[in-house]
């Protein structure tokens, strides 16, 4: 796995410790976008929330979700270091009204801000969280489905930025597909 990984604090893009606002969103999504694309090769980006006393949902859309949202197919983000349960609430809400999921890591558990995964997506979504990293088969086995069908709701929930989808080469000499939770508590 070669995936580069930078970590930002979004309080370094802001004027305050509580942002809040379209407009002071739309000025920090600029200042994201300007420090983000000095990165050339990012595949993972981790936001931190320390410092930050608080955030609102506009300001989160407009700054962040939107900055996620530019970079969706290039680069995969995670958050974390959440100062307390409303400023994840803000960002999940942020996350909803801009249709986007983030993979966020609060009080070092993995939860999901954005639009919710479907019911059949819901188990085999925790099953990965519980090993971190999984295979196709290994998921297949475990919840008794075809490697078929395995692969390809693993491969959705990739593309709704759930999971991270990695090649590997395989014990086989072939290549094979490992999917891991994106992030890390910090």
């Amino acid at each position: 796995m070669n995936e580069k990984t930078y970590i930002i604090a979004l309080r370094d893009f802001t004027e305050e410790s509580n942002p809040y606002g379209t407009s002071r969103g739309r000025e920090t999504y600029v200042k994201l976008l300007d420090h983000i694309d000095k990165f050339k090769d990012a595949s993972i980006v981790g936001i931190s929330f320390s410092e930050l006393a608080a955030a609102d949902i506009s300001f989160l859309r407009e700054s962040l979700i939107y900055t996620i949202k530019r970079y969706s197919k290039q680069i995969t983000f995670f958050a974390f270091n959440f100062q307390d349960e409303d400023i994840f609430a803000n960002l999940d809400g942020a996350a909803v009204s801009g249709e986007q999921h983030l993979t966020c890591w609060v009080n070092n558990h993995c939860r999901f801000a954005g639009p919710k995964p479907t019911a059949s997506s819901k188990a085999l979504l925790d099953m990965v969280i519980s090993h971190r990293s999984t295979t196709t088969a290994k998921v297949a086995e475990e919840l008794n489905i075809s490697v078929q069908n395995a692969s390809t709701r693993l491969k959705r929930l990739a593309e709704e930025g759930f999971l991270l989808r990695v090649e590997e080469t395989a014990d086989t000499g072939g290549k094979e597909f490992v999917y891991q939770v994106i992030g890390e508590s910090a």
